[in-house]
């Protein structure tokens, strides 16, 4: 840190530090008020509701975790105390602690060095960590290595992951003299040889598509050896398992299986070779000479000198002289009075290694594993074609299985090694690079399921195809029995500090709720000790999330409501009407839900499985499909690949012919190498299943007991079967518009209906639960409160107009007997809603009908005439007269925090962004400021005949509103707006809004100083003198408007 980008004083930024957090937490805490009365007794009160107790005040299972970032392990112990005392105090629940950098990628500054992960000044602030995070009840997981790609500086070549690696020796038959074969390519030092082997060249050295050669190489042959990956967006990669070069039969082999020789024997340590091919061969010969040799993966993004080599996933020997030098210690001693009481997981984060493909044991695994010796076959991995294209594929299929089956029991001992203390795992490991895994499969002794997602950048994952995987951490939770399904979420690169709360942070973390998410853990929280200043230090990636940023005073009901929502997704099973077996290929992943890989959408949701979880935890009994939780599923859905094992088959013939449903094309064969008798079982079985379903004109037969829809469209299946929609829209573009997430208990189903649009959307959707009462639950302000407007459908579903806000969200829970409910609404003679012309009608904002305290209300912001119409036959007749809005037009004083550059107090007679003062101060003033204004009501403006609601309009970011002194509650989101009448009197009122902005506009302010005075300190360089400042302030317009609440009986 220089003096010319660190002026002010450690002991001034100290305590703006501190002011950011020492406000009285009330505030922060501060909500609408609402009512406390009970509803009905026939539907349960408040107070007994345990329901609707956990949603209003979210337990700790369900409160959000997040990464705090040990940034080059860079913290103190009063940073500790301090970052988790505000992580409870905000509702958090607990923490993955993560030691890395990263602070200076992208083109950013380091930051100090802290002790080295795992030295004894290291592990002193670790035990202070669990010390002081048992004291306040919060539960840690511990990433066990710095940074991530396990390994470090204590982990040896031989331990270390693994290629293979050859090289080629072309020998004639008539050839004389000393051949010497060439030593493969080695990395640090390391190589071990598996094999010397020969194989005439029937077609010539040259391997195919050698210039003036006709042949085709093996297509994508890195991916298919898993030498390598491809991409970093789990792309679906079952096209391996296939090759596109047009070829038949062998007519471009290089030379038979049987024709291979291991001639390792006839080859010295110099590689000397005493072996010349056959006399009478017409061909040359080629020598393989194949090893294996470190990848030269390292530990990615660690902190200080905990740099070195990642272990070898596929050798547990190298996982157990891991966790013996680097875990074990963390594990005893000091900390060992707090191992399974607030330590509770260890984690390693996500798969960036690259490929792998070989390792000690590698031979004998794959024989135990596959029934034959893989060593003939490779030089298939080198290039060449033996037999024929299929029998190469296939192969190289059993080779990705083999490294995937190892992956598996690498996270297996891991977790065996981890429960010998009590504790879990949860480790990132199903990508979301493609690695060579079976995604779904790694999860299998995972306690919390974990994968990814990133909130909206334009700079890096702009898309939503390469921002949310959480669909695969929700199905691996579901079929193995797992009941959170987490995920590191708002990642992200490009944003620093600028992420809108209600326009990115909400939509993201919903969008990852209709996944089926329900614990996330943000990233992230960097540990950044008070004397660096403000914004202090961050890691380059991720959304910065602590003490430090501008909103964390206000910040608590923003996490309510992401506590609350998980709160919900926590309770009973999921509601997904099919099961997609994604086949056994390797790579294998899931992607997003969208993807729909069972054609199944809209209207209805999937899980995905693996083979383990089908053939191992599926119960299949009378064609009822579920795990032993009691998921259930209507469908079995076979691969669009149409390529799986003999046992998958098998399993599929015996749930059709016992009651089951069953979707797909006919399977085509196996993957990997079979004996003729499976292969012709194989295709005994799919000729007896699938050859009087392709007759059918309905593509569908009767089979045993079940039925066989031959067709990739599970959609399409279950219109047929007559299950309908789980959810419906009235139009289509409401349905596109729309997405949704079904949980049910022994005595609910509780729906998440979000808006996937940045504009209000008004629909009708419905919901197959029939006579039942839909209630809302609101997760914003913790309100609940049974609907009337809702109608039976002649299906026996539910239809329930909704007016949802840009990116808005509601629950809506069936719990209770439906009674009444209104059919339809006119307003002034108008029909403003009618249950049996929903695609015509639209319900308008500001109105809803429900019970609220024990009556029943409509609440509208539109005065006038009302004509109600209930499902019985009753109408019922409403009248209001009109209360004009009161525009607050001010003028305010807006008052700064001092030592921050803007002037104490300012006078403002027309509201506007902070941006457009002339004073600079203001003008790149980043924090919270207050506006304050008096208004003078009449007794007649404040009649009881209407609420009176805030709306502030424009608001950036977030708003904490005061009224005569009171909190009112605060706003973190479109529409700005609150109830505010029970704080109102006749007279003088005094309106006070504490505005909070976002930390851009001072980084930019500080980056233009000719004085060389700056305000903040950070390691981060995305902000110069010429970036474009934010929206800030209370830009309006505010007004006091009337909400008529009447009552319907």
């Amino acid at each position: 840190m220089t003096g010319s980008r660190h002026t002010v004083t450690r002991q001034l930024a100290l305590a703006l530090a501190l002011a950011f957090t020492s406000l009285p937490l009330a505030a922060a805490y501060s909500q609408p008020a609402k009512s406390t009365r009970s509803v009905p007794e026939r539907l349960g009160s408040v107070s007994s509701d345990s329901l609707v107790r956990g949603f209003q005040s979210p337990p700790a299972p369900a409160r959000l975790r997040c990464y705090w970032w040990w940034l080059n392990g860079h913290t103190t112990k009063a940073t500790i105390t301090r970052d988790l005392t505000e992580m409870k105090k905000k509702g958090y629940g607990g923490v993955l602690l993560v030691d890395a950098n990263g602070a200076n990628q992208g083109g950013n500054d380091n930051v100090p060095p802290g002790p080295e992960f795992g030295s004894p000044a290291w592990k002193e602030l670790y035990v202070h960590a669990l010390r002081v995070a048992n004291q306040l009840g919060l539960e840690v997981t511990l990433n066990i290595t710095s940074g991530w790609n396990l390994g470090g500086p204590q982990v040896k070549p031989e331990d270390a992951s693994k290629l293979l690696t050859w090289s080629r020796t072309t020998v004639r038959p008539d050839a004389a003299g000393i051949i010497r074969l060439d030593q493969p390519k080695e990395k640090n030092g390391f190589y071990r040889q598996i094999s010397v082997l020969a194989y005439p060249l029937h077609k010539g050295a040259a391997l195919a598509s050698a210039p003036g050669d006709s042949r085709k190489p093996m297509t994508r042959l890195a991916l298919k050896s898993a030498a390598a990956e491809d991409g970093f967006s789990m792309p679906d990669l079952s096209s391996l398992l296939t090759e596109t070069a047009p070829t038949s039969s062998d007519q471009d082999a290089d030379f038979a299986k049987v024709e291979v020789q291991d001639i390792s024997d006839k080859v010295d340590a110099d590689g000397t070779l005493h072996w010349a091919p056959p006399s009478d061969s017409p061909y040359s010969w080629e020598v393989l000479r194949i090893g294996y040799t470190d990848s030269d993966a390292r530990v990615s993004t660690s902190s200080g000198a905990w740099q070195g080599l990642a272990i070898d996933y596929l050798d547990t020997t190298a996982l157990d002289h891991y966790w013996d030098r680097a875990v074990l210690p963390l594990l005893t001693g000091a900390a060992a009075p707090y191992v399974g009481k607030s330590l509770k997981y260890v984690a390693t984060d996500s798969w960036e290694l690259g490929g792998t493909n070989w390792t000690g044991r590698f031979r004998e695994e794959f024989r135990r594993r596959r029934g034959y010796d893989p060593v003939p076959y490779l030089p298939i991995v080198a290039g060449r074609i033996i037999g024929s294209r299929e029998l190469s594929n296939r192969f190289l299929a059993d080779l990705r299985r083999t490294v995937a089956d190892l992956v598996n029991t690498h996270y297996d001992h891991m977790a065996e090694r981890a429960k010998q203390f009590g504790l879990g795992i949860q480790c990132e490991s199903g990508g979301p690079h493609s690695a060579p895994i079976d995604a779904l499969e790694t999860f299998q002794r995972s306690a919390v399921p974990q994968t990814e997602y990133w909130a909206m950048s334009p700079q890096h994952r702009s898309a939503d195809t390469d921002r949310y995987f959480v669909k695969e951490a929700a199905s691996a939770a579901h079929i193995y029995g797992r009941p959170f399904s987490a995920a590191e979420g708002m990642t992200s690169i490009g944003n620093q500090w600028n992420e809108s709360i209600g326009m990115n942070l909400k939509p993201s973390f919903d969008q990852a709720l209709t996944e089926g998410l329900n614990r996330l853990v943000w990233h992230a929280f960097t540990s950044s000790p008070p004397e660096l200043g403000l914004p202090g230090q961050e890691y380059f990636a991720g959304t910065h999330l602590n003490p430090n940023v501008t909103w964390w005073r206000d910040a608590g009901p923003f996490f309510l409501y992401l506590n609350r929502s998980q709160f919900l997704m926590q309770q009973g099973n999921p509601v997904n009407d099919v099961l997609y077996y994604y086949g056994d290929n390797v790579p294998n992943f899931v992607r997003l839900k969208r993807d729909d890989p069972a054609r199944v959408l809209p209207g209805y949701d999937y899980d995905v499985t693996s083979t383990d979880a089908l053939l191992g935890r599926m119960l299949t009994g009378s064609g009822d499909l579920h795990t032993p939780e009691g998921i259930h599923y209507r469908a079995l859905v076979l691969p669009h690949s149409r390529i799986l094992p003999l046992a998958v088959l098998e399993l599929a013939q015996h749930y059709v012919e016992g009651g089951g449903t069953l979707i797909g094309l006919r399977p085509l064969h196996s993957q990997g190498i079979v004996s003729e008798s499976d292969a012709a079982r194989f295709s005994a079985i799919a000729d007896t299943l699938w050859t009087p379903c392709e007759q059918s004109a309905e593509h569908r037969s009767k089979t045993g007991k079940g039925q066989l829809f031959c067709t990739d469209n599970a959609h399409a299946a279950m219109q047929q079967l007559g299950v309908l929609p789980d959810f419906d829209a009235a139009t289509p573009e409401q349905t596109a518009s729309l997405d949704y997430v079904h949980r049910a208990t022994a005595g609910a189903d509780i729906y998440f209906i979000r808006n996937r649009q940045p504009k209000p959307l008004q629909a009708t959707v419905t919901l197959r639960v029939g006579r039942k009462q839909p209630e809302l639950f609101d997760a914003v302000t913790g309100e609940t409160h049974p609907s009337l407007l809702f109608a039976s459908t002649t299906d026996g579903r539910t239809a329930i107009p909704l007016s949802l806000r840009a990116y808005g969200s509601i629950f809506i829970v069936f719990r209770h007997s439906a009674r009444d409910s209104i059919i339809r609404i006119q307003h002034n003679g108008t029909t403003v809603y009618d249950a049996a012309h929903a695609s015509e009608t639209a319900l308008p904002f500001h109105l809803a009908a429900q019970e609220d305290g024990g009556g029943e209300l409509l609440t509208t912001a539109d005065p006038g005439s009302y004509e109600i119409a209930f499902a019985d036959g009753k109408t019922k007749r409403l009248a209001t007269d009109a209360a004009a809005a009161i525009a607050v037009r001010g003028p305010w004083t807006l008052s700064f925090p001092p030592d921050w550059g803007a002037p104490p107090q300012v006078k403002v007679d027309r509201l506007q962004s902070w941006t457009e003062f002339k004073d600079p101060g203001i003008r790149y003033f980043s924090g919270t400021a207050t506006y304050r204004t008096t208004l003078h009501l009449s007794a007649a403006q404040l009649a009881a005949t209407h609420t009176t609601w805030l709306n502030l309009g424009e608001v950036h970011e977030v708003a904490s509103i005061r009224i005569n002194g009171k909190p009112a509650g605060i706003l973190w989101k479109q529409p700005f707006a609150i109830r505010v009448d029970t704080l109102l009197h006749a007279g003088d009122n005094v309106i006070e809004v504490d505005v909070t902005n976002l930390w851009p506009n001072r980084l930019i302010g500080d980056a233009q100083s000719s004085t060389g005075k700056h305000y903040t300190w950070t390691n981060i360089r995305k902000y110069t003198s010429d970036s474009p400042l934010l929206p800030s302030g209370l830009i309006g317009p505010v007004t006091l408007e009337p909400v008529y609440r009447l009552s319907l009986r």
